[in-house]
């Protein structure tokens, strides 16, 4: 216990350091503002955690955020989210330091996690404790964490991953003892777990299960496969508990294809290839240069950042493992490969472009879109196959000693990039700053409960316009208290519709007519989402007459104050979400 703690401080002390969140100023800045680039998505993330901290995300209500989709509400329960208690939990963190402190603590806390989860699970399988250490500190900084921080947030919590791993080495091999042993129950706890997180990563922890109650089966008969069948039975309930609200809402207004469409090219766009586990990162400290000559070259780049370098730690594991497997098949061919290397080959034939995730989605099943994301399982079984191999190995204690250190060193270099700087965090700074002064000067002028109509119209979710990202509407949301918002209802509901009908109107005085029957009382306008970057649209209201402007800060948002109806109605008809 004492030796994880270590490790928990010394993965909390580094990650200040390399993130710069070491005082309290830069604490409050997010690591991430979704201004730009790939960090788009942690605007949606933020969001989920106000919504937490308002107390509108329970873990197993339906998630209805009262202050998005004016006039109605915004009701986020047509797709599933298992991670609510990550977001509840951060929520409630929030009220006490703050919504973006909070948000960076749910990486930090992702990446402790990380490491002193797979800790415990070396030392289950039977490694030494100093490898052990060596291999936490380098799992938790993983660049696969550091490439997902807060905009996937849901993503970057694969802490439990090398728990379900050791989870599946016991069915494999068949070690998980009798159906009231410690084993199986802790087995079952993982399990439900597991359900209660990340999708992508139940789907792969249920894969490597099935596939080690299937190798069992052939050796043991039905026994271990009854075991398997209870394991995926707690995982698949923990994600249906999770999740009900989803089959509940779709169950009383219908399904709505709409609100998360999966083309098949981002099966193939978002595939894992071998090869990007192998390259850095182009932000890598020492090959940089390597990273941007791939990344700059290839015709499909994965998701980005960049998120599947397995370091130099992992490749070199992977290689051992590679190295031991041939071996086993050119001069032991009666000895059976690594339980390792079967797991790696199943998910690479799972998981690469034109695998099996795409032959499913040729049949219509397009859920899991990214299955790049299914590195961070390969990761910690190269690592765990390696430390256990090490720990077998007749070393002097002191000279491991020196060696695990050497290692931990070299993943902390290799895996993390820069540290960040007091400029890069001022940058970020400059712009959280813009928009909670716009939007406090906004809430003290309009009153409680006002309603505000955005421009560009942005459909709700992942739905970039033209020089802005799907969710930039959000950014006020983050910074107020009691104004809504239209953006955020869900798309492909037809009480939705109203927005898209809105931009069909004849002139600009008839839609600023409109929205004040509706009872909005602001106009919202992102100069960025138009060519004149909205100088046409501040031009014409003032026009009509409507001469009061609020700017932002860096002038990149300005909000015209409406007359709203004494007697609003809605666009159609009464509220049905």
């Amino acid at each position: 216990m004492l030796r994880a703690i270590l490790l928990l401080l010394a993965v909390v002390v580094c990650w200040c350091y390399v993130t710069g969140r070491t005082g309290a100023v830069a604490w409050q800045v997010p690591l991430e503002y979704g201004v730009s680039g790939a960090d788009a998505d942690a605007l949606f993330s933020m969001s989920l955690f106000k919504a937490g901290s308002e107390g509108e995300v329970q873990v197993i209500a339906p998630l209805v955020i009262s202050r998005l989709g004016a006039p109605y509400k915004a009701v986020w329960s047509d797709f599933p989210i298992p991670e609510k208690f990550l977001f509840w939990f951060t929520g409630l963190l929030a009220r006490w330091i703050g919504l973006f402190a909070a948000a960076n603590f749910a990486v930090l806390a992702a990446q402790a996690l990380a490491a002193v989860c797979f800790y415990a699970a070396a030392r289950m399988l039977g490694c030494k404790w100093w490898w052990a250490l060596a291999g936490g500190f380098a799992f938790g900084f993983a660049q696969f964490a550091l490439a997902r921080s807060i905009h996937h947030i849901g993503v970057t919590h694969f802490w439990h991953i090398p728990l379900g791993l050791v989870v599946a080495a016991w069915v494999t091999r068949g070690e998980l003892g009798d159906w009231r042993g410690w084993r199986f129950w802790f087995a079952m706890a993982v399990a439900v777990l597991t359900g209660t997180l990340n999708v992508y990563y139940t789907n792969m922890f249920l894969q490597l299960v099935i596939l080690g109650a299937f190798y069992q089966y052939f050796r043991q008969g039905w026994k271990p496969v009854r075991q398997a069948g209870a394991i995926v039975a707690a995982s698949a309930g923990g994600f249906l508990f999770m999740t009900a609200d989803t089959f509940v809402y779709h169950f009383t207004h219908g399904s709505n294809p709409g609100a998360a469409v999966r083309p098949f090219m981002w099966l193939e766009i978002y595939g894992l290839k071998f090869v990007d586990m192998l390259i850095p990162p182009p932000n890598h400290s020492l090959l940089d240069g390597l990273g941007r000559a791939y990344y700059k070259a290839v015709a499909l780049p994965c998701e980005v950042p960049p998120s599947c370098y397995l370091g130099i730690l992992g490749v070199g594991a992977l290689v051992w493992l590679i190295v031991v497997s041939v071996r086993r098949l050119v001069l032991q061919p009666g000895r059976n490969l690594p339980m390792e290397a079967w797991q790696v080959l199943w998910i690479l034939a799972y998981s690469a472009i034109g695998g099996l995730n795409c032959l499913m989605g040729v049949f219509g099943f397009t859920l899991f879109r990214s299955t790049t994301r299914y590195s961070i399982f390969i990761l910690p079984i190269v690592l765990l196959f390696a430390l256990r191999r090490l720990s077998k190995m007749r070393l002097e204690r002191e000279v491991a000693f020196v060696l695990a250190a050497l290692a931990a060193l070299v993943a902390f270099w290799d895996q993390t990039p820069s540290a960040v700087t007091p400029s890069e965090i001022a940058a970020v700074e400059q712009v959280v700053h813009s928009d909670r002064v716009l939007a406090q000067t906004l809430e003290a002028r309009l009153p409680k409960g006002a309603m505000v109509f955005q421009l560009p119209i942005v459909e709700f979710p992942e739905s970039p316009a033209p020089g802005i990202s799907g969710y930039d509407h959000l950014r006020l949301y983050l910074h107020t208290h009691d104004l809504r918002f239209a953006f955020g209802g869900m798309k492909g509901r037809p009480w939705q519709q109203w927005q898209r009908e809105l931009g069909q109107k004849p002139s600009l005085a008839a839609i600023v007519q409109t929205l004040e029957s509706y009872g909005f009382s602001a106009l919202y306008v992102n100069r960025a989402g138009f060519p004149d970057k909205g100088a046409g649209i501040l031009k014409g209201l003032a026009d009509l007459g409507y001469g009061e402007v609020l700017h932002s800060d860096l002038g990149d948002i300005y909000v015209v104050l409406l007359r709203p109806s004494a007697n609003p109605v809605l666009p159609h008809g009464p509220i049905r979400n």
